[in-house]
C-alpha cells in the first residue's frame, strides 16, 4: 500500500511538526540560556531526515518502489491509497495525526495557563 504523493508530503510535514513541538516543549522546560537555538538547529536537521524516511515509508512497499529515477505513478492516475491495505501503515498515520492534535492542545493549554495568551 502506498499513499498519494501530495498526501505523503502533508503527512510527513505533520510528522515533522509533531516531532518539533514535542522537542521544543522539552527543551524549553529543561534548558535555559543561549544553547537553545543551537539545539533547535540540530533537531531541525535530524527531524528533516526522519520526516524524509517517513515519506519514503509512505511511498514504498514490496509491490511499488518509488525513487528519483522511477515512479510507480501512471500519468493521469488519481488515487489516495494504492495497493492492498496495510494495517500497520494506516495505524501509524492515524497515530501521528492523533498525537499531533494532542500535542497542539496540550501546548495551547500550557501557554494559556502560564499567561502567554
Amino acid at each position: 500500500m502506498i499513499f498519494n504523493k501530495s498526501l505523503s508530503i502533508i503527512l510527513s510535514s505533520c510528522f515533522f511538526m509533531l516531532l518539533m513541538m514535542i522537542v521544543s516543549s522539552i527543551v524549553a522546560l529543561f534548558f535555559n540560556g543561549g544553547s537553545i537555538p543551537y539545539i533547535g538547529i540540530v533537531f531541525v536537521i535530524i527531524f528533516y531526515y526522519v520526516a524524509r524516511m517517513f515519506y519514503n515509508y509512505l511511498r514504498n512497499d514490496e509491490l511499488y518502489k518509488n525513487n528519483r529515477n522511477h515512479s510507480s505513478d501512471v500519468p493521469g492516475e488519481e488515487y489516495m491509497i494504492k495497493g492492498p491495505r496495510d494495517n500497520k501503515k494506516i495505524f501509524l498515520v492515524v497515530w501521528v495525526i492523533v498525537l499531533l492534535i494532542l500535542a497542539v492542545v496540550s501546548l495551547w493549554l500550557y501557554s494559556y495557563n502560564i499567561g502567554l495568551i
